[in-house]
């Protein structure tokens, strides 16, 4: 990726449609709580549609982070179009690479680019001596958590309080993978 990109990200169509939602199901309280993704058939499918198109205010987001010069960032074009980015940076603190975005235009999505993607990530997150990728999904993008499943990531925590009040009204509760390096 390079700062001519940035302007192009909006060429990508990375909104979603799921059948499906992952309930969160708590358990105990204090240091015995405990949680639990349920998934359920929707009665109406879940639309994201441009909710997740790189906006303004996103793309300032992403040129911040490339110009950080310490992550990867890479893009995907067919064409002369942009079909999919992934953008990460190193966490020194805990030495994990963490997954900014990983986003695929809805045109490209099966085909192998997700895989590929995500792939030359973890080599380069490998290569620079990190000890796991770390991400975010949500629980209304049930395509997206079963590929990171796939990917071979695990679940490693839910965060209700990580969007507004909005959000977790209408099921969107943030959901953190792990995929171990080491």
């Amino acid at each position: 990726m390079t700062e001519d990109d940035i302007p192009r990200l909006v060429e990508i169509r990375p909104g979603f449609v799921s059948d499906t939602v992952l309930d969160v199901e708590t358990s105990g309280s204090g240091i015995e709580a405990g949680w639990r993704l349920v998934e359920r058939k929707l009665l109406v499918p879940f639309d994201k549609g441009h909710d997740y198109d790189f906006d303004a205010t996103e793309r300032a987001n992403v040129r911040e982070r490339l110009l950080r010069g310490d992550g990867l960032h890479l893009v995907a074009e067919r064409g002369r179009r942009l079909m999919g980015i992934l953008d990460m940076l190193p966490q020194e603190w805990n030495s994990t690479a963490f997954i900014w975005n990983l986003m695929l235009d809805q045109e490209v999505r099966g085909k192998g680019l997700g895989r590929d993607l995500f792939e030359r990530g973890a080599n380069w997150a490998r290569r620079m001596g990190y000890r796991a990728l770390v991400l975010e999904t949500q629980t209304n993008n049930v395509p997206a958590c079963r590929f990171y499943a796939r990917m071979g990531c695990r679940l490693d925590g839910v965060r209700s309080t990580y969007y507004t009040n909005t959000d977790v009204e209408r099921g969107e509760v943030a959901i953190f993978w792990t995929y171990p390096l080491e």
